[in-house]
């Protein structure tokens, strides 16, 4: 197996310098403008009670976007949504599997048949476009389901065309975190299959438990453009025929009578060895889904660059504008304002916004300043922007995203997920040197980040873009700072109590809005625009 890491020699790519970039006088001034007092005032007007929550589709949600474009308005930034106005429309589909309608029945090669058991063996995954699903055919595990360019590949002599494909949950060892979390996804698994020619997909979570609960809510969200024709998402979008979610139970039962020991194939699989091959069953699957329909809405500005040929071409800045909405009441409070999820991060980009349009920083490229909607959905506001952009899509040079900057501490030092793929980490380094900050390695692999916020969307549509976490550096002796930010997050984290009088450090939100200004400043002034490292996979991204 080929082994894809990324040697700590990439982070040593060349910098910039402060030299390179001009902090002039009046810029320096308007970065310093940034008002810790004006940060406060924007998390607690959009984290406040009356927006509860903040879901989209819902009255909440739109005081936050009437928010967003009165911001807008005041700097005097310009519209860059549909028709000139500051918003771009679409439609958030939410499907429901009708539970009694799921049938799942196993067929060997003697004709004997074995009915699934729902919830216990199988979960169908709502179809974003068919009330009615149905399909039936050979099935072929393909491991993990991976196929990585030129190296390791689940599909290799392995034909699945016109097939039923069962893959694993997980990604094969030897990958650095980013790209573990971005094979992982489901969603690309099933597009990997679907481009093999597969119908249908089964995907297996080996460590999930039968399911207790009979009849199990069973709903997913999709993105669509308002004609309804087109899904956008990272999970399920139709493209096959079916999904469906199994267990170890329906994976046991698979494996029998294939002349195969499963227990060997799943610690082949973990030791980076692929294992395909038909297995002697079919399946014939059939379920209903509902849909429900309503529209939302991105909220999108511009401020031109000053470059005749730079100018068309854009840095976007994303934050995601939504939250969870009401949830199960906790000490009698059910509202999830979503403080630090992510209204101190619309709070950011407000403030970063206000220092490009005070014209101190004459920006060459222009800068897009764009609030997503449905992140909490399934990134699937900005996954709708990022493949239907408001500007020319070969325009967009990067994407700096914002999402719970959880400035809960002082900030000394940040973990720039992504910019590792790409020559960002060069604008990066630029902007943590200015700011005397340092920069680590993702301290919570485990946690797949780099796919979980809407810069993973810019990502897949071959956009290099960054999401800027919080480091480990504390200036406590003594202090654990990630300890801390763990426990933290327990309690606040998609919970009602994250509200505006939870913890915050506003001296480091200011801190942080300035790094994130300097990294898309350094992106509009240099000419070169950023692009993927040499035989960097997210590069293949078409």
């Amino acid at each position: 197996m080929k082994k894809y890491f990324l040697a700590a020699c990439l982070i040593t790519t060349a910098q910039l310098s402060a030299q390179d970039i001009k902090i002039s006088k009046s810029l320096a001034n308007a970065m310093n403008r940034v008002d810790t007092n004006t940060i406060r005032a924007h998390i607690a007007f959009l984290a406040d009670d009356k927006l509860k929550g903040r879901y989209p589709g819902t009255a909440g949600y739109q005081t936050a976007v009437d928010y967003v474009i009165d911001q807008y308005k005041k700097m005097g930034l310009q519209p860059a949504g549909d028709k000139n106005e500051f918003t771009q429309k679409l439609v958030i589909r939410k499907s429901l599997v009708n539970n009694a309608s799921s049938v799942a029945i196993i067929k060997d090669k003697n004709g004997n048949t074995d009915s699934l058991l729902f919830a216990r063996d199988f979960t169908p995954v709502p179809h974003p476009l068919k009330e009615n699903t149905a399909v039936q055919g050979q099935m072929v595990f393909a491991g993990y389901g991976v196929e990585i360019p030129g190296g390791y590949s689940d599909y290799k002599d392995l034909d699945v065309a016109g097939k039923i494909v069962v893959l694993i949950n997980g990604a094969p060892p030897g990958l650095i975190t980013t790209l573990t979390a971005h094979f992982s996804n489901a969603g690309n698994k099933i597009n990997t299959a679907y481009s093999k020619g597969a119908i249908a997909v089964i995907v297996v979570n080996t460590n999930a438990r039968p399911g207790t609960n009979p009849n199990p809510t069973i709903q997913s969200n999709t993105a669509m453009d308002p004609a309804k024709t087109a899904v956008y998402g990272h999970g399920f979008v139709g493209n096959v025929q079916a999904v469906i979610n199994g267990t170890s139970a329906l994976l046991k039962k698979l494996f029998l009578n294939s002349g195969k020991n499963m227990e060997q194939v799943l610690a082949d699989l973990k030791n980076g060895k692929p294992a395909g091959f038909d297995l002697p069953v079919s399946i014939s699957i059939a379920y209903k889904t509902s849909h429900t329909d309503f529209e939302s809405y991105n909220v999108v500005a511009v401020l031109p660059g000053s470059d005749k040929i730079l100018k068309n071409e854009y840095v976007v800045h994303s934050a995601h504008l939504d939250h969870v909405g009401i949830g199960r009441a906790v000490n009698g409070d059910s509202i999830y304002n979503g403080a630090h999820d992510n209204a101190s991060g619309v709070a950011s980009l407000l403030e970063i916004a206000r220092i490009y349009s005070a014209g101190a920083a004459k920006q060459k490229r222009s800068v897009l300043i764009v609030m997503v909607t449905g992140e909490e959905m399934g990134l699937i506001g900005s996954a709708y922007f990022a493949a239907n952009p408001t500007v020319p899509k070969g325009s967009i040079v990067a994407d700096v995203n914002t999402d719970m900057p959880t400035v809960i501490a002082p900030l000394l030092s940040i973990v720039p997920l992504g910019a590792e793929h790409s020559t960002i980490m060069k604008h990066v380094k630029f902007a943590a040197g200015y700011l005397g900050l340092e920069i680590e390695k993702d301290p919570e692999p485990n946690e797949n980040r780099f796919v979980r916020s809407d810069q993973y969307s810019f990502v897949k549509n071959g956009i290099p873009a960054l999401h800027v976490k919080y480091g480990t550096r504390s200036n406590v002796p003594g202090f654990n700072l990630t300890a801390f930010v763990q426990q933290w997050r327990a309690k606040y984290y998609h919970q009602a109590a994250d509200e505006i009088n939870g913890i915050f450090n506003f001296a480091a939100a200011k801190t942080y809005i300035h790094l994130n200004f300097l990294i898309s400043y350094s992106i509009a002034q240099h000419a070169e625009k950023p692009v993927w490292n040499e035989n960097d996979l997210f590069g293949t991204v078409k």
